[in-house]
């Protein structure tokens, strides 16, 4: 299955934030059905400066056209730009080793699962969002975080498919030795001691190397 293509633009997810072994599959904004909102609030702020403007074209209500004014001015930027600016600065990115959200517009706020920790992917479409090739994604993880919706996502579907992947291909290079994979329910079994042993072993034999070892025993040792 092809990747699906990086979304590519002038804020872009800072690749130095990426581990050295770490690859970028690909990095998008919210479908641009978020911004519905935003136009129809434009729409309605600008609607009501023009019948203001024609109610009120008295010199005198001067004062009156101008609250208008200042009020639709006001809705407009709450309402229509602030929420554009929110999904233009809104990030949804898959490596090969985490699914990250990232948000914010001078105080930035992230939230990342590892791939090893998610357990389902979930995704819901309505009639309308599968016409346009948006819905939300339901990823349930391991952990404190349980559940975490992500909405208006480009291509739901193919996107579950991509982490489906990224995770069974992240989940090889943590356990695979000796060219088969351990069953996933033993994997499962597995306590987070015999995970790093595990690992520990599969770098004297030189299969992984010792960053490598040392950034997934430090992600299992946060599990505890």
């Amino acid at each position: 299955m092809d990747r699906l293509p990086c979304y590519r633009a002038s804020v872009a997810f800072p690749k130095n934030l990426l581990a050295d072994h770490e690859k970028l599959v690909f990095e998008r904004r919210p479908h641009w059905v978020a911004l519905v909102p935003s136009v129809l609030w434009t729409i309605a702020a600008f609607a009501v400066m023009i019948v203001g403007n024609k109610v009120f074209n008295d010199p005198d209500q001067g004062t009156i056209r101008s609250i208008i004014q200042g009020i639709s001015i006001l809705v407009w930027i709450v309402f229509g730009i602030m929420p554009a600016i929110r999904w233009y600065y809104t990030m949804f990115v898959l490596t090969s080793d985490r699914l990250i959200t990232r948000k914010g517009i001078i105080a930035k706020h992230s939230k990342e699962i590892p791939l090893e920790r998610i357990n389902d992917v979930a995704f819901s479409q309505s009639v309308l969002e599968r016409i346009l090739g948006a819905g939300d994604l339901l990823i349930e993880s391991a952990g404190e975080r349980g559940q975490e919706l992500i909405s208006n996502v480009r291509h739901p579907e193919q996107v579950q498919l991509m982490i489906y992947k990224e995770s069974e291909d992240n989940s090889n290079r943590m356990y695979k030795g000796d060219g088969t994979s351990a069953p996933a329910a033993a994997r499962e079994e597995q306590t987070i001691p015999a995970q790093i042993e595990e690992l520990a072993a599969l770098k004297d034999k030189g299969i992984i190397t010792e960053a490598d070892f040392q950034t997934k025993k430090q992600e299992l040792l946060k599990r505890l």
